[in-house]
């Protein structure tokens, strides 16, 4: 993409500073989200040990336990701002043009009509219809990426780890609340 974006330059009247904004942007949002879901998803396996001897069993299971991950796995927040083009009816409320409205995946990914027993970790979930990366316009142009990277992760950790553990109580971890995508500050193991 940043190729791209360099091949484009003139094109597009793009500067320096721009590609490398997006550039930064890339890295930040790809990275780290990729690393909050890494720890997340080896907590949520170590939580749920069945679900982990699947994978071990199955790794046919992998893409599964990653999009369920991604579903229940995502931070705390308080919602993107958005604000209405025109009025909008939803759900009998009507939203006024140019009234804010605050969008969140963390409730999303937990609506009982898109997904039954939604605060139930289960890596067999079909169909799992997560907002974890957006929709539409705004869709994560590197979902496709954290995807492999997650599979990667979550494919060989339960064969090489197979007696992986907390090393703390689950009490003990906190949460990172100095960025957006969430993680935790640490995730002490052992095997």
């Amino acid at each position: 993409m940043i190729s791209d974006l360099i091949s484009a330059q003139a094109e597009f009247h793009y500067g320096d500073e721009d590609i490398a904004g997006v550039a930064a942007a890339l890295l930040f949002a790809g990275h780290e989200t990729t690393v909050a879901r890494i720890d997340y998803g080896t907590l949520l396996l170590l939580t749920h040990p069945e679900q982990c001897d699947a994978i071990r069993r199955d790794p046919e299971l992998v893409e599964g336990a990653v999009e369920e991950i991604l579903r229940i796995a995502v931070p705390h927040s308080s919602g993107l701002p958005r604000y209405a083009k025109d009025d909008i009816d939803l759900a009998g409320v009507t939203i006024l043009a140019g009234e804010a409205v605050l969008l969140t995946s963390v409730v999303a990914n937990r609506d009982a009509a898109a997904s039954p027993d939604p605060d139930c970790f289960d890596i067999t979930r079909s169909p799992n219809p997560h907002l974890s990366f957006g929709h539409g316009p705004r869709f994560c142009i590197g979902a496709s990426l954290a995807r492999i990277e997650l599979n990667a992760v979550f494919s060989a950790l339960p064969r090489r780890f197979p007696a992986l553990r907390l090393a703390v109580p689950i009490e003990e971890l906190q949460l990172r609340t100095d960025v957006v995508i969430g993680g935790l500050t640490a995730l002490p193991v052992t095997w």
